[in-house]
């Protein structure tokens, strides 16, 4: 009999610590994939920046590089696109994109101030 209580009250341990580990354990997988979610979105932008600033070496407008980073296939929330410099023929323009990364229910709320930007400098043609 001593046994059978053993065991019982070893299985009713374990399921006690598994709920409470289960919470940290699920806020622990958020964050990683918040952490993730936010490289990719990184990324994301970097790439933005680079198709915009070669559209924008040919055709130095803000429409051109709006055009190129929407037919590139890239969706990025908040995304803006900004040129700045002078854009006659072999002067530098500074091509920068901004978007919000993608934000995780609960862990995300700690993002809510955070926007990723990437710059680009680029001579017009």
């Amino acid at each position: 009999m001593p046994d059978e209580r053993r065991v019982l009250g070893q299985r009713g341990q374990a399921t006690v610590e598994f709920a409470l580990l289960l919470p940290l354990v699920a806020l622990l997988l958020a964050v990683i994939l918040q952490s993730a979610l936010v490289v990719r979105d990184q990324l994301g932008v970097t790439h933005a920046a680079g198709v915009a600033g070669r559209a924008v070496i040919v055709r130095p407008t803000l429409g051109a590089a709006r055009t190129a980073i929407s037919r590139s296939g890239l969706r990025l929330a908040g995304l803006d696109v900004s040129l700045s410099g002078d854009r006659s023929r072999g002067s530098l323009v500074r091509v920068t994109v901004r978007a919000r990364p993608t934000r995780v229910p609960l862990v995300g709320r700690a993002l809510s101030g955070v926007q990723l930007s990437e710059a680009l400098t680029v001579q017009v043609e």
